[in-house]
Parts: C-alpha cells; structure tokens; sequence
C-alpha cells in the first residue's frame, strides 16, 4: 500500500483515498516529474485505515463478467462521426445521457492546456471531452461530485483510464442504476509537466503562442499531432506532423518512455475490464471486417456488464457494428489484456530534460532513427510525386 511502501508503483492516483477520507486530510501533490500523489496531514488524520481500504491499487476488483461482448462499429452519422477521433462510441453514449437529463465526466483542457476531468450536460460543452488526450488528467473532487450527483436520481456518465474507473468505483463501494462507466484501453500517461515542456518546446520553436492543440486530428485514423500558433514573425498558421514519430512528443508516448509508474504494472489492463462498457481503436478491424468504412476510425467496445447491455441495446440503433472476440480485438490492441513493459530509458526520462533541456531529447532521444529520411517520405506519400515515384519504380521491376 503506497501510504507503506511510498513506492510510486503503487499509487496511479485515482484519488479515491482523498475522496474518502473523513477528515479530509489528504491532498494530492506533485512531484519532481509533476505526477501527483497523496499525502496524510498526520495531525488530522485519525488513522481510521479508510485510504486504505478504497486503494483500488492494494484491493484490485474484478467483478465485471469475463465473457464480455466484443464490437466494432461507428456511428452512421457522417458529421458526428467525422467529429470523433474513433468511431464515436463516446459521443453516441453521451448523448444518450444528456437527453435523459444526465451529466457526462471526461477530460478536458483549460484555456492553459490544463488538462482535468470536468461534468458537462449539455451538447455544446461536451465537445470539450471529445478527442483524445495522452497525458494524465487531474480528477480533483470529480468523485464527490458524481456521488452527489447520483443521490440526487441524475444520470451520470464517467470516462476515464481503468485505474480512474477502478477508483471511482471502490470510493463508492455499491453499484448505482444511474452510472454508466467507460473505461479506456490506454498504453500509459505522462505527467502534465511532460505536456507543458512540450508545449513550450513548440512555443519557442514557432516563436510565438500555441492557440489550440489536438493528439489526433479529424482528417483521417490515428495519431496525428496538429496545432495552431500565433507566431511573431510569422502570424498566424497551423502545423500537422501526420505520424507519431514526427512529433517528440507523441514518439515518446508510443514508446512509453515517460509514463506514471504505476502504469508499468498496471492492475486493470486485462479481461475482465474496469468499465460498464471499454472504448477503444479497433486496429486491424480490415482484417476482419473489410467491408466496415475505415477512413475515420473504427471503435473496439466491450459490453462488461448488464448495465452496459442496457446502454448498448439504446444506442446501437444509431451504430454500424459487427460482433467481434477478445482475441481479435486483442491482435493489434495489446494493452486490452497486458500492461505496458518499463523500457531502460524510463528511470532516468524525467531527470535528463532537467538536466539538458527537452529540445535537446527531443531531437535526441525523443526522434525515430533515419528521421529526415521518414519525415521525406512521409512528405512525398502526401503528394501526388509520390504515386508518380511508385508507378516508375513498378515499371523499372
């Protein structure tokens, strides 16, 4: 138990121990790598073991069924769909429980690219929680504010990582008819510092400010960053590294150098899930369901519980989905049933950005080999040169 140990393996900081407490003597702080973690105020904690007992880390549950039904599918509206980074799954729930008069958590950035999990209820507020975020996001008093909710007879909808759906869970200890849970197969998280050295990597780089920032962008199917600046020199204008390695960033998440700890010995990356109902990509649907529309992303759902067939069975109406297995969905989505390896560059991630700075690492460490060499291939895919390349090539062979 972390309040033991203090092993960071041993806290994902769902802050399900901070919610509980009676006293309100914890408190989530950061640290040295901007994780945040709780602390006791000794001299009002009564030492009544409640931290303890709704640790999700020390008491991981399993209670969801092992034979889960498997999906893949998106919503059949175009628009929705073309707004969705996957296959809408999150947006069709979602609306679902707002017009039954309910209130949707999920993660959304601040004016300061903060990012924390906020309520929404209404449709125009919940395209702040659409897209995804790869870093951890601050939970705050979310799981006070959603017990509170559910006494009052309201819908509530919460999505998050299944370390957060797990400790949600355990701070309420009893089911609830009015929530629905999603939990999200996810490799791992960086801290919120990691983002912010990023982002002023970008800012000094088009010297100027950065107006908006997306992981994924809506013009096709996987990881893309894109962002929009406001430059000094050069006004206004917006740049898209159309793959993960052409971003420090996003190449340092996909290889999972600066995740949270606890996320290299994860408890919840495994069937049965955390969640009423898992949201993924459903990569390498083609080889499976080639006739499905791919262009703008499929989603891999797993149904886990009876509260999750009542969701699915209102929804699907609306969903182009075909039945799927774990073990499919599993082939090219690994983190569905395994947690992520710590690699050696890990431990010393964190320290070596203080040390040298991250414009260094990232042109470093945090760059694919032979990168001018990818990065004019992936310009001249992009362009009709490229088809023109193969065609001769083909004709030379």
């Amino acid at each position: 138990m972390y309040f033991k140990t203090l092993e960071k393996t041993d806290c994902s900081g769902c802050t399900a121990c901070v919610s509980a407490c009676p006293k309100h003597c914890i408190a989530m702080k950061p640290d040295e790598e901007g994780f945040f973690y709780p602390v006791i105020d000794k001299s009002v904690c009564i030492e009544c073991g409640l931290c303890e007992k709704v640790c999700p880390f020390e008491n991981p549950k399993y209670e969801n069924t092992e034979v889960t039904d498997v999906y893949a599918c998106y919503v059949r509206d175009k628009k929705q769909r073309q707004r969705s980074t996957s296959g809408g799954l999150f947006y069709a729930i979602s609306q679902w429980v707002i017009s039954n008069g309910g209130i949707v958590y999920g993660a959304a950035f601040d004016k300061d690219f903060k990012l924390h999990h906020i309520g929404v209820d209404n449709m125009a507020d919940l395209e702040r929680l659409r897209g995804s975020k790869y870093l951890q996001s601050y939970l705050g008093n979310t799981f006070c504010e959603i017990k509170n909710h559910l006494k009052s007879g309201r819908w509530v909808y919460f999505v998050g990582c299944g370390c957060q759906v797990a400790g949600l869970n355990a701070f309420l200890r009893k089911k609830h008819d009015k929530l629905i849970t999603s939990d999200l197969v996810c490799h791992g998280a960086p801290s919120q510092l990691m983002f912010d050295w990023h982002l002023d990597y970008l800012r000094r780089k088009e010297k100027g400010e950065i107006i908006s920032y997306t992981f994924r962008d809506l013009e096709g199917w996987g990881g893309c960053e894109s962002y929009e600046y406001d430059s000094q020199t050069n006004g206004k204008g917006k740049r898209r590294n159309p793959t993960y390695f052409t971003s420090p960033y996003l190449y340092s998440f996909m290889w999972a150098y600066n995740y949270r700890y606890s996320c290299y010995d994860c408890k919840f990356a495994r069937v049965p899930r955390q969640g009423d109902v898992t949201l993924a990509d459903y990569w390498g649907v083609a080889k499976y369901f080639p006739e499905l529309d791919m262009s703008k992303g499929v989603s891999l759902v797993l149904v886990n519980t009876f509260q999750g067939v009542k969701i699915w069975d209102a929804i699907k109406e609306v969903l182009e989905y075909r039945k799927s297995n774990v073990l499919e969905a599993a082939a090219e989505n690994g983190n569905l049933v395994h947690k992520t390896a710590m690699p050696p560059i890990r431990p010393m991630c964190y320290q070596m950005i203080r040390e040298r700075g991250y414009d260094d690492v990232a042109m470093k460490e945090f760059r694919v080999d032979k990168y001018w060499r990818k990065r004019i291939k992936v310009f001249l895919s992009s362009t009709k040169l490229w088809k023109t390349i193969r065609q001769i090539m083909k004709k030379i062979k």
